[in-house]
């Protein structure tokens, strides 16, 4: 089950409703699309020089980060959790290095890193529903992350559950 402070980050009828019904893979995934929502918002707004509307929109990325990283299981799901918390720490300084610096392109980044991985988590997603059973489907490279926090180059990141 994923943390309240995962879904914190943002609200709504039709959101809760989805999360009603979404499995703990769903609920994931639900996570990472509202994630790459709230960095395109930040990104349009850093680029049109909208600086606190974007602090906003990143200030609940970061949360949803947050809450992800909270979820991690690292009895059970090692080697795996290691190395999402690795991607999620390399997201969260890409974010912040991107403001600071009021850089757009920096987020973009972000946003195509989270994209992949979120890629990985909807292929379990139907792989679970046609098959019932879990197992690991993607591994996406984490190289092309240029923050001064960076994952270790060649970083794997896998989507299971």
């Amino acid at each position: 089950m994923l943390p309240r402070s995962a879904l914190s980050g943002y609200g709504g009828v039709q959101l809760e409703s989805m999360v009603h019904g979404a499995s703990g893979v769903g609920l994931v995934v639900l996570l990472y699309d509202t994630l790459i929502d709230e960095l395109t918002q930040a990104r349009l707004l850093l680029a049109s020089k909208k600086y606190q509307d974007c602090g906003r929109h990143c200030a609940k990325a970061l949360t949803i980060l947050a809450g992800l990283r909270e979820t991690l299981d690292f009895e059970r799901g090692e080697p795996v959790s290691s190395q999402l918390l690795a991607f999620y720490n390399a997201v969260t300084s890409q974010i912040m290095a991107a403001q600071v610096r009021r850089d757009p392109s920096g987020l973009a980044q972000a946003i195509e890193l989270i994209t992949s991985v979120r890629d990985a988590w909807r292929q379990l997603a139907a792989n679970q529903g046609s098959s019932g059973q879990t197992k690991v489907t993607a591994i996406r490279r984490v190289d092309d992350l240029q923050s001064s926090a960076a994952a270790p180059s060649g970083a794997g990141v896998a989507a299971v559950c």
